[in-house]
């Protein structure tokens, strides 16, 4: 009877054993480290769950807070200035709080974060009446988001107020204590070593932003100084037009696309469904490259050689030669830049800002948003549509790059909760789980970036009341788990660069008296690919080569077109 009566009561009398083991097993400096912590990574989860802050930052936010509490509450181990730790505590929390609100109620409210040179901009060269007018405006959101840090600070205050009159002076700690304060202290002086976890903390950041904005507007200025000195060297080039009174030409410039990933080129899943269909229907206007290497294996490098005359032999030649969009303008292009990434990239910025218009619909998150690139199809539609009679039109897309799973949208999940061939092969080749899931997520992308370019080109059909070009190319390619347990970019493998290129155009003269056969299968590398921009344009500029021209019926292959290693298919695709 006894033993079902203590049974009974385990339930009731748990809570309380879970407590007595709880304040036991921790010192009240540790303990009261842990309620700050948890108070304050309950507060992030809150704008978390609101939609004002995305669940990568707030893994980094949450872990930053977790290691911060504990390594204070290590030094108040240490160290005899209880009071001063517990302040510099409240201090921290209520600063990663503080910043969450700023970031989630700028993202609410513009879709940018604080680190946005547009936000410095509006901060920082603000007067006081436009001030006065924001907070006349937005003064009732701002009290909204800046309520909940400031109830967590307040409780948080409050607690430990009480908590510590409850316990009075704490007992000296012993030896073994000491030793796990200083783990812990250490461990969050470590943590500033890593400059992504360095960035968490808010007395690091804040400081930084100003500094970075700074930094900004010197890079524009040198931008802006950049564009005017191509300009006039394009002027000084003196290129002619030589094509139709009309002409549409887009440039869609792909992300970390790998061609052995897609079925267009013979992979075996179905990751190309749409651009497949493309070729079956309109042959006649469509060519798909099957030896493109990029020169690099990174995005600026690549796309600095793709539209300017650097090569891989002559990387610097962009600095006082002028580039595609120069020229472009200077023979009469209205020029466009639409992208999916972020703005103010390094020289990729000052590409964009050769343009007549640019638009950036990833509005300051870049890499680290589940932006979608079918965000900038309104915008090329419009474009399209616009009436000048010569447009060149540059979009920029995300693509595939890391993080794979934030490149689709559920509706093109469609490979990371099956079993087939690829996976099969995956796990035969010995690659780990992790690589695996990534190849899932990667071929999600590739099947999400399909839909994107079937559908640019599909407006671009649709627009096409005059000669009208599309080519697409990637700035490089990927390596997933096709030659070794690694995913990313690589410029050891061949798989870093083996990249997709396709051309559709509604010109017959373009594709007249051309075998397409021994086209397609001709051996290029991109960092030439500006004479073939130049032929598509109709651009005759002095540095034109028309044997590098890829569409040309001069061109003329070269050794090193291709990499020295040969196009390799991991034996994990073809098995």
């Amino acid at each position: 009877m006894s033993i079902v009566r203590n049974k009974g009561a385990l339930p009731h009398a748990l809570p309380s054993m879970l407590k007595s083991v709880f304040k036991s097993a921790l010192p009240p400096a540790l303990r009261l480290a842990g309620v700050r912590a948890f108070v304050t990574i309950a507060g992030l989860a809150t704008f978390w769950q609101l939609g004002m802050q995305d669940s990568h930052n707030f893994t980094k936010a949450a872990g930053f807070v977790l290691v911060a509490n504990l390594g204070l509450g290590g030094l108040a181990l240490l160290l005899p200035w209880r009071r001063l730790l517990a302040g510099a505590a409240l201090l921290l929390n209520g600063l990663v709080l503080a910043t969450a609100a700023v970031e989630g109620f700028l993202f609410w409210l513009y879709g940018l974060n604080p680190k946005h040179i547009a936000v410095a901009d509006a901060i920082l060269g603000s007067n006081p009446e436009e001030a006065r007018e924001f907070v006349a405006t937005y003064g009732i959101q701002m009290l909204l988001v800046a309520a909940l840090p400031a109830g967590l600070v307040a409780l948080m205050a409050w607690f430990e107020r009480r908590w510590t009159r409850a316990q009075g002076v704490p007992a000296a700690p012993s030896r073994r204590v000491r030793w796990v304060g200083l783990a812990l202290a250490a461990l969050f002086g470590a943590l500033h070593f890593n400059p992504t976890m360095a960035k968490e903390n808010p007395l690091v950041f804040w400081p930084r932003y100003v500094d970075d904005y700074f930094d900004q507007r010197a890079f524009m200025e040198q931008v802006r100084l950049k564009v005017e000195r191509d300009l006039d060297k394009a002027r000084q080039d003196q290129a002619s037009y030589a094509g139709p009174a009309e002409q549409t030409v887009v440039l869609v410039l792909g992300e970390s696309v790998n061609r052995s990933n897609w079925s267009l080129y013979g992979y075996p899943r179905r990751t190309t469904p749409e651009l497949e269909r493309l070729r079956d229907t309109m042959r006649d206007q469509l060519l798909v490259f099957k030896n493109v290497n990029s020169a690099d294996a990174a995005t600026a490098q690549s796309l600095l050689k793709m539209l300017t005359p650097a090569t891989k032999d002559q990387p610097e030649a962009w600095h006082d030669q002028p580039n595609v969009l120069a020229l472009a303008r200077t023979a009469g292009y209205r020029v466009f830049w639409v992208s999916n990434q972020e703005r103010a990239d390094g020289p990729i910025q000052i590409l964009a800002a050769h343009a007549h218009e640019q638009v950036f619909v990833n509005e300051g998150r870049g890499r680290e948003a589940r932006s979608l690139d079918e965000r900038m199809l309104p915008h090329i539609e419009r474009i399209l549509a616009r009436p000048e009679p010569r447009k060149l039109v540059v979009v920029h897309m995300q693509g595939a790059h890391l993080r794979y799973d934030l490149r689709y949208p559920q509706a093109y999940d469609r490979f990371t909760r099956t079993e087939d061939g690829v996976d099969a092969a995956l796990r035969g080749a010995g690659r780990p789980f992790w690589i695996v899931k990534a190849r899932d997520q990667y071929d999600n992308a590739m099947l999400y970036g399909d839909h994107v370019i079937a559908s640019i080109i599909a407006r671009a059909r649709r627009a096409a009341s005059h000669p009208t070009s599309l080519l697409y190319v990637s700035d490089h390619g990927q390596e997933v788990g096709h030659n070794r347990d690694f995913a990313g970019h690589s410029a050891l493998d061949p798989s870093g660069y083996q990249v997709p290129l396709l051309v559709w155009t509604n010109r017959a003269d373009k594709l007249a008296r051309m075998d397409r056969t021994a086209v397609e299968a001709r051996s290029y590398r991109t960092d030439v690919l500006d004479h073939t921009l130049y032929g598509l344009l109709d651009i005759r500029a002095g540095g034109y080569r028309a044997e590098d021209d890829l569409l040309s019926g001069q061109f003329a292959q070269r050794e090193s077109a291709s990499l020295a290693q040969p196009l390799v298919q991991a034996a994990v695709l073809h098995r």
